[in-house]
């Protein structure tokens, strides 16, 4: 290896030790600012709550320490600066700093001077050269810690404190630990509302503040007044949309007296159609007995009756069945609802919306699946198929406006972009 290859290893040796020590010497000025910051937001605290936080606190010192020892890592050091160092800590009278500054001569004597301070580096330790010494940085952050541990602890300590204050900060400290139990009994109970789980945190960490004691009394009072305040607006706004809401139970219930005034309705028009008693045209409005025994059954469903009430649901879907839609067609897809199978009722209730479409159906039909799905949508409003409701409304009124020409072309609209679909799937696959 020639006599620069060596020089130069030799100085990167010592370069490493000099940017450690560097690291170290900034990272305790960044420190030392970082807790003059600290000190600052410390006494600030007193009268602005928002500050008083121990990671906070800590997190602004590291901060320094860190921006510190960042500048001193990315700082630039080139050689001839550390062989300079390096002959003053060692006092090798400039032969390195000479050495590295005449090393791209080629003379014979710059050579031999090169070679002359290999040697003598080469023997060199970089920790022996460069040592760790207590200094200004040290100093300066032991200073800014003591004091900055002091302005914090101080104030904290009963001899500092007058009676009336000590018993403030027992107090706060209990009520903070109360706070902070009201808190996650809140967050437990709350469930996906998200924003009284907020208001629940910001709880949690003002009985965490009060509990250092280092606030006043009356920023514990005016802050727990403050969110107590929210939190009783919030779980009110709630209350009162959980009132609104009706249950799915409420939904059936009112189905199910839809039904029997569409079957008294449907029979009254065909009595007086053909001039028959009521009690006889009730016969002939078409209807599912086992349809309404599973609808109108009291509490949950077996999971065996559930698919034989989904079945029979599924079969007066059909588009091509011609069987004559029942009155309890709308009862029983609310009981699905009410049972708790949402999706299956949601697909259902697409699936009857779409029959509708069916320019092949009776009039008769027609006119028992219009009103079915009228009845069905004010039923299910305000409920947790809301959404549906509204949709199942606007799909019966749109429909409903339709005339034959228009089902039939809605229809042969639909059948196509169901085929083209299919092909892309199948091109997709390809």
């Amino acid at each position: 290896m020639s006599p620069d290859g060596d020089i130069g290893n030799s100085i990167s040796r010592l370069r490493k030790r000099v940017r450690l020590l560097l690291i170290e010497r900034y990272s305790l000025f960044g420190a030392s600012a970082g807790a003059a910051v600290t000190l600052a937001i410390v006494l600030l605290s007193t009268r602005y709550d928002e500050l008083l936080s121990y990671w906070l606190w800590a997190g602004i010192i590291l901060l320094g320490a860190m921006a510190g020892g960042a500048w001193a890592m990315f700082r630039k050091l080139d050689d001839l600066t550390v062989a300079i160092a390096a002959d003053k800590r060692a006092d090798l009278r400039e032969r390195l700093s000479t050495a590295v500054a005449l090393r791209e001569q080629p003379d014979e004597m710059v050579r031999a001077l090169i070679s002359d301070a290999n040697q003598r580096a080469s023997a060199l330790h970089p920790s022996n050269v460069f040592r760790r010494r207590f200094g200004a940085p040290h100093a300066v952050f032991g200073m800014a810690l003591i004091l900055l541990l002091g302005v914090i602890i101080l104030p904290q300590l009963p001899a500092f404190q007058s009676k009336t204050r000590q018993q403030e900060v027992t107090v706060m400290k209990r009520e903070g630990r109360k706070l902070v139990k009201v808190a996650k009994e809140i967050r437990n109970v709350s469930g996906q509302h998200q924003e009284i789980r907020k208001l629940a945190n910001k709880l949690q960490i003002l009985g965490k503040k009060m509990e250092t004691g280092r606030m006043t009394r009356k920023q514990a009072m005016l802050k727990t007044q403050r969110l107590t305040k929210e939190l009783q607006k919030e779980q009110d706004r709630l209350a009162k949309l959980n009132s609104q809401k009706k249950s799915m139970e409420e939904a059936r219930a009112q189905m199910r007296k839809a039904s029997a005034d569409l079957t008294k309705r449907m029979a009254g028009e065909i009595a007086k159609k053909e001039n028959i008693p009521p009690q006889d045209a009730m016969k002939q409005v078409p209807s599912d007995k086992r349809l309404a025994e599973l609808a109108r059954k009291e509490g949950p469903l077996a999971e065996p009756e559930r698919k034989e009430l989904e079945q029979a649901i599924q079969k007066y879907t059909d588009p091509d069945n011609k069987s004559p839609i029942p009155a309890e067609l709308g009862e029983a897809m609310a009981k699905l609802a009410q049972n708790g199978n949402y999706q299956k009722a949601m697909e259902l209730m697409q699936q009857v919306a779409k029959k509708l479409g069916n320019p092949n159906l009776g009039q008769i039909d027609k006119k028992m699946l219009q009103e079915q799905m009228n009845q069905l949508a004010k039923a299910l409003s305000k409920t947790d198929l809301d959404k549906l409701a509204k949709q199942l409304q606007q799909s019966a009124q749109k429909l409903a406006n339709m005339s034959p020409q228009e089902l039939k072309e809605l229809l042969k609209q639909a059948q196509m972009a169901q085929k083209l679909m299919q092909k892309m799937h199948q091109a997709g696959g390809t």
